[in-house]
């Protein structure tokens, strides 16, 4: 299990507010707004309740520390600071190179890098990276 792991629970409490609810007895006008059908549904919000990332089921350790940077930088992003998720998604893709965020953290750094500079060439090196590490990822797909 997930949330047990002493590196996620440190991770949780110094960078989140968490937050569980009960999909069955919690009131109904609580969760509608939140879209969520299936649990546990980790939803990363920013100071206002505003959703900006959401992952479904339980991950291992390792994936689970990966999706909280991942989220983060999500929230980051929105909140424009573009140098926080940059930060994050270089962290989550190096902890994950081979793994099955590796791809979806690339191509928001990309996005992320793109936030900061409006370089196109800026988004095209992280771009190139995604392409010719992971061209058949549904990540490499989104790239025009």
């Amino acid at each position: 299990m997930t949330h047990p792991d002493p590196r996620v629970i440190e991770a949780i409490q110094a960078r989140f507010i968490p937050l569980q609810l009960d999909l069955f007895a919690d009131p109904r006008e609580v969760l509608r707004p939140l879209n969520v059908i299936w649990t546990p549904t980790i939803l990363f919000a920013d100071r206002r309740g505003t959703v900006h990332y959401q992952s479904v089921d339980f991950l291992p350790p390792e994936l689970y520390l990966t999706l909280l940077d991942i989220g983060e930088a999500h929230v980051a992003m929105h909140w424009s600071r573009a140098d926080v998720a940059i930060a994050l998604l270089q962290r989550a893709y190096e902890r994950d190179t081979e793994g099955p965020f590796a791809a979806e953290a690339l191509y928001w750094w990309g996005v992320a890098t793109y936030l900061k500079t409006r370089s196109n060439a800026e988004l095209d090196r992280v771009r190139r990276i995604l392409l010719d590490r992971f061209p058949r990822s549904i990540w490499a797909a989104r790239v025009p």
